[in-house]
C-alpha cells in the first residue's frame, strides 16, 4: 500500500494514476504524492487535479484501468 511521501496518507488509484501521467511515469511507490500535495506541488487547486483524472480517464489513458 502506497502512502504519500509528503503527508503519509493512503494513495488510492487514481492519485497514483494521476502522479505518473503529471510527474513521472516510472516513479516508484515511495515517491508518490497524494492528490493535494500534488496539487500543492503545482500550485493548483484540489479541483484542478480532479479535473485532470476525469480527462486523462475520458481519452482512455490506460494508467487509470
Amino acid at each position: 500500500m502506497a502512502t504519500c511521501k509528503k503527508c503519509g496518507k493512503h494513495i488510492e488509484k487514481n492519485e497514483r494514476a494521476v502522479y505518473k501521467r503529471m510527474v513521472n511515469r516510472a516513479a516508484a511507490e515511495e515517491e508518490l504524492l497524494c492528490k493535494n500535495c500534488l496539487a500543492e506541488h503545482f500550485g493548483v487547486e484540489v479541483s484542478v487535479i480532479d479535473k485532470k483524472i476525469e480527462h486523462f480517464k475520458s481519452i482512455g489513458c490506460t494508467l487509470f484501468n
